[in-house]
Formats: C-alpha cells, structure tokens, sequence
C-alpha cells in the first residue's frame, strides 16, 4: 500500500497487467461524459492495490447490482502505480479512486484537485504486530526492542512518536528495514514485531502462524484517522453536473453494498471470492471479511471535519505534511446518500 502510514507486508502484487489498466483510464471519463446512452452511467474506479477484504463494500455493491439499482456501471481498475490516485482523479482521467486519509491529506497540501467524499473503511488498520513471546502489550514495552520497518518514509517517526508517548526513549529501539519481508521478519524471530500491517488482513494472516499481539496505531496514542477514502474531484464536482451525479449515484450504491455486507457476511465473501482468487483460502477470506465488516460502523462514508482536522496537524507536527493545512477541508459529506 502507498499510504505514509501503511506498508505491504505479504500483500498481492500488482500484476504486470495492472500498468496498461491504468494508462487505459486516461479516455473513461471524456467517453463518459461525451455521450448518452450506457456510457453516460460509467464510473470509473482506480483501487489503491490488488482487490483485498479492504474493498469488501465495493465488491459486495458490484456483486449484488446495487450499483446497477443506482444507476451506474462501476468500472473497477488495479493501479499500475499506487502512488498516481491523487494524480489521476486530479487530472480528470479516473473519476473515483480508493486512497488513504493521510495521502488525501498530502494531495491537498501540494495543491492536488482531490476530496475524500466518503470513508471506505472509517477506521484505522495499521497497526504494531507483536510475538507474544516477545511480551509486548503495549507502547510502554517498545524499549530495548527490534520493530521492523519496511522502509515508509513515516513508519520511524510514528513509531518514535508511539514510544515518546509512552515514556519509552525511541532510542532504545531498533527499527531495522526489512522492505517487503515485515512478515518473514516476524516468523523468523529476527524482530520482537513489525509496524506496518493491517489487523484485519497481516493480522489475521500472521495469527494462523503463530501467537501474536494485534494493537492497532490508533490504540497506541495516534490520532483518529480513516484507513480507507473515497476521493473525487471537488473542480469536476463543483462544475459538472452529470459527473456530480454519478458520485452520488455511486455513493448510493456503494451504502446499499455496506448494508448488504453487515447484514449478511455470507453474501460479502461469496463477493470477494471470485475477485480475490489465489490469494487466500477459503477459510481466510472468511475471517479476514468479517473482521473488515465488524469496523465499517452504522453510518455508511461519514466522516468528522475535526478527526481531519487534527490529524492533519499531527503529521504536520511529525514532519508528514511540509506545510500546515486545514485538514477538514479535504473531506465532505456532501454527497453520500
């Protein structure tokens, strides 16, 4: 994953294919725009990484033709680049994508044309995955032990913030950078724990393994934040009518899909099956869903202008944001249903 506090651990890689998906974006939207008739229904949606139990609203929508019901065809990409969303919807050559509340947040402070219209997960994932023989249970525990890191810019800073916090000089802790091998490094005891993973996937997947401590970021003294966001256009919103109301009409469905998962997980995994084949088994899927369900909360893509707000100036305190911005204005309510 792209996000600054977020990193891949055994995550899918994106596919070779995935760069040619995302260079075809460039035309959706004009074609979308340009005529009646089906096209005129056409969203176009960049994911921030392979399909994954993150996007489990998304797929449940698609699978259920809530979208459909809603009045729009949702055509759904891989990034070939996981760092072009803010860019691409930006530029007007993908209508939607699927980032993160801190990558919104930088898009905004370098003068990006994006706005998170609704949040997709509106809970923090990342979190500090721990051997419980290492006997961590907490941020007071960190001194004297090696956390691995896979070599985000902003995983150092934030988890010597976490240790500060505590108590904990965040020179006692080792913080070696393992890159793409945070799970390895904790199956092989060459760290006490990694930071980076998400508890309902890593979390989930590292637990089958072996006995570990899940303890979210947010439980560890980082401020609220939403893992996953919906980003538009506020230009192309603000301006064309036709594209405001494909939003919405998205926005609508993607809600009935959210309803449809809480009230019924079966029908949210038999959505995710066939998206993410060959990445996990049936079992895991199942739990990991579930465990991305029990976050998603009543109120369908509300968010709080303060939690924006303040979270915005704590990664301007931690050297995340080069300028200070009002955090609440890269979000709206607007346009959920």
């Amino acid at each position: 994953m792209n996000s600054p506090l977020h990193s891949p651990i055994s995550r899918r890689r994106l596919g070779l294919a995935a760069a040619g998906a995302a260079l075809a974006l460039a035309g959706c939207s004009t074609r979308a725009d340009a005529g009646g008739g089906r096209q005129s229904r056409t969203v176009s949606l960049l994911l921030d990484w392979n399909p994954n139990p993150d996007h489990v609203t998304l797929y449940t929508a698609q699978h259920t033709g809530a979208f459909s019901r809603a009045g729009v065809d949702v055509a759904i990409h891989n990034p070939g680049n996981t760092a072009d969303a803010a860019k691409q919807v930006s530029l007007g050559q993908v209508d939607l994508a699927v980032s993160y509340e801190p990558d919104t947040l930088i898009a905004v402070a370098q003068g990006l044309q994006v706005i998170s219209v609704a949040a997709l997960i509106p809970a923090c994932l990342t979190s500090l995955i721990a051997r419980k023989s290492s006997g961590i249970t907490g941020a007071a525990d960190l001194g004297g032990k090696t956390v691995a890191l896979s070599g985000l810019a902003s995983q150092k800073p934030s988890v010597e913030y976490i240790a500060r916090k505590a108590g904990v000089d965040p020179a006692t802790i080792t913080m070696p950078n393992v890159q793409q091998s945070l799970d390895q490094a904790l199956l092989t005891s060459r760290a006490d724990a990694v930071y980076g993973a998400f508890r309902n996937i890593e979390g989930i997947e590292l637990a089958e393994k072996i006995p570990v401590t899940v303890l979210p970021a947010i439980e560890l003294g980082l401020p609220n934040y939403s893992e996953l966001v919906i980003i538009a256009n506020p230009k192309r919103l603000h301006s064309d009518a036709a594209y405001e109301a494909r939003v919405k009409a998205f926005l609508k469905g993607l809600a009935t899909g959210q309803a449809t998962a809480i009230a019924d997980p079966s029908t949210a995994v038999a959505a995710m099956t066939a998206p993410t084949k060959g990445s996990y088994d049936k079992e895991t899927l199942a739990r990991m869903v579930r465990a991305t369900i029990a976050l998603l909360g009543k109120n369908f893509g509300t968010q709080k202008g303060s939690d924006w707000a303040s979270f915005a100036t704590w990664m301007h305190a931690n050297g995340l944001l080069d300028r200070k911005i009002d955090g609440a204005t890269a979000m709206t309510n607007t346009y959920l249903p």
